[in-house]
């Protein structure tokens, strides 16, 4: 079954949290300036420019960029886990529930491309100290279970690795963010629908697989 078990929690306040109500808008507009720059290109001369106040009134929030990257990677990677545990809990034979769990996972990514490129392109900056903080194999052990749970059906292999596949799943839709424009020919529907398809059908048996809805 789908191990919901709540290890390390992501989604605690954030140490730096401002009570003035802007902290969300200097997150918002640090991943802005993060996803159009880069992190190493980024300065918190320019953070303050867009956020419109002086450099040193940062600090009322953050005490180095560092911390503010954190804090943009945090917040977006707590929201996508929660995202997809809400998903798995859908009341849905195995199979399918995989289907909406990715097609879910993609529209998610998406719907929240600036922190996301954030998250997925720059979550190497982060220091290891960092790193341990976030709960990162908790997204590949929720797809993995589920993964486990459809392959009590007889459509699905048999003789998947789970993990691996869940790593395949994950890095093929995580890539969302590397390539999707807004204003494409394909809605973020039609992406998210042709993503799940391509991956579940991949692992299901010919023999037994019929059509779905």
């Amino acid at each position: 079954m789908v191990n919901r078990r709540r290890a390390a929690r992501a989604d605690t306040a954030p140490p730096f949290r401002s009570d003035d109500g802007r902290w969300h808008e200097l997150l918002d507009i640090s991943a802005a300036i993060f996803a159009r720059k880069g992190y190493r290109s980024t300065t918190l001369q320019d953070i303050a420019d867009e956020f419109g106040v002086l450099k040193g009134s940062l600090y009322h929030y953050i005490r180095s960029k560092d911390d503010l990257l954190f804090e943009v990677i945090r917040s977006v990677f707590a929201a996508g886990l929660a995202n997809l545990r809400t998903l798995a809990e859908a009341d849905l034979d195995p199979v399918e529930r995989l289907r909406a769990v990715i097609h879910g996972h993609v529209l998610y990514l998406i719907d929240n491309l600036v922190k996301t490129t954030v998250l997925l392109h720059e979550y190497d900056q982060l220091t290891d100290e960092r790193r341990v903080e976030l709960p990162v194999r908790e997204y590949q052990a929720l797809i993995a279970g589920l993964i486990g749970d459809a392959q009590a059906d007889p459509r699905v292999k048999s003789d998947l690795d789970a993990q691996l596949v869940a790593l395949a799943v994950l890095g093929a839709a995580n890539w969302v963010y590397r390539w999707y424009r807004p204003g494409g020919t394909r809605s973020p529907e039609q992406i998210a629908d042709a993503y799940a398809d391509f991956l579940v059908d991949g692992m299901l048996d010919r023999a037994e697989a019929g059509g779905h809805d």
